[in-house]
């Protein structure tokens, strides 16, 4: 049986199975946030890409994310379980 939709979700095409999948063990809360950008798989992707690259260079800027790229990454670098599984 299907989950039902999160509260405010608004990604077109996504839901909370494709979130998890993405970034692995987030909280309801949190995959809301990430659903109610409206970020696609691409930037999901991207903001995955560049939080693990900042983990490694903590100098590295968001030039070349997208604007909701770069909502997702603040999105998963304020869940604490997100940030714990980086480091």
């Amino acid at each position: 049986m299907a989950n039902p939709p999160l509260e405010g979700a608004k990604a077109p095409g996504l839901n909370r199975e494709d979130i998890l999948r993405l970034v692995g063990d987030i909280d309801d809360a949190t995959i809301a946030d990430i659903l109610s950008i409206g970020a696609t798989y691409a930037e999901i992707e991207q903001a995955l890409k560049w939080v693990g690259a900042a983990a490694e260079m903590p100098g590295l800027d968001s030039e070349g994310l997208t604007p909701k790229a770069e909502l997702v990454c603040d999105i998963l670098l304020s869940d604490p379980a997100f940030a714990d599984e980086e480091e």
